[in-house]
């Protein structure tokens, strides 16, 4: 898909994308409780910059998604966690080398013959979102391992840590899924009508 968008339609949608990620980080769509849970959706934009726009559209929305990170940490911390993010390696890191596994999952599904796009899309986005997960927490575990267990009680491995943040990653996984599949039909659905009016 990626192949198809020009150059400046890549700029463009690089730079709406990384826009859409400084609204929903400073708004409350960036977080959305669902009962005793909350989920982030600003993976999503990253997801979408890199199967629409390849790595460097992806690794540069989810630099700016980083950067967001560190400066909401900095600028109006709201949760235990938030110092650790103070560190580059812990905040900005993470989401680039995530982008980067997105657009890996990507190019492989790819590769599989006659498999439709809608459902790369939604694979690549749901592994891809447990994927940050992972990265995220084991950076901060593996950079910020006593901050963390001091924050935490009973946190004694890595794996405790990923215990803790599943249920979230899951949630937010899903919804990484439904939002691909969903930009990867309107798409689809757009493309045949514009053949069925070029054929007219």
């Amino acid at each position: 898909m990626e192949n198809k968008i020009s150059t400046p339609r890549k700029i463009a949608l690089t730079g709406a994308l990384s826009a859409l990620v400084v609204v929903l980080s400073v708004t409350p769509l960036g977080l959305i409780p669902i009962g005793v849970a909350s989920i982030t959706t600003l993976q999503i934009p990253v997801i979408i910059a890199v199967l629409l726009g390849g790595l460097p559209s992806g690794a540069f929305v989810g630099a700016v998604f980083g950067i967001m990170s560190l400066a909401n940490a900095a600028l109006r911390p709201s949760g235990v966690l938030d110092p650790l993010f103070l560190n580059p390696l812990c905040s900005i890191v993470p989401r680039v080398l995530f982008a980067l596994i997105a657009w890996g999952i990507w190019a492989l599904l790819r590769l599989i013959p006659k498999l439709p796009k809608t459902i790369s899309a939604g694979v690549t986005a749901f592994v891809s979102t447990i994927a940050h997960t992972v990265l995220v927490m084991g950076s901060l575990y593996l950079i910020s391992g006593a901050e963390l267990r001091a924050n935490f009680e009973g946190i004694t491995s890595f794996g405790a840590v990923l215990a803790l943040v599943l249920p979230n990653s899951i949630f937010e996984a899903i919804a990484s899924t439904l939002v691909c599949v969903l930009v990867f039909a309107g798409l689809y659905i757009s493309q045949k009508r514009k053949s069925k009016l070029s054929r007219q």
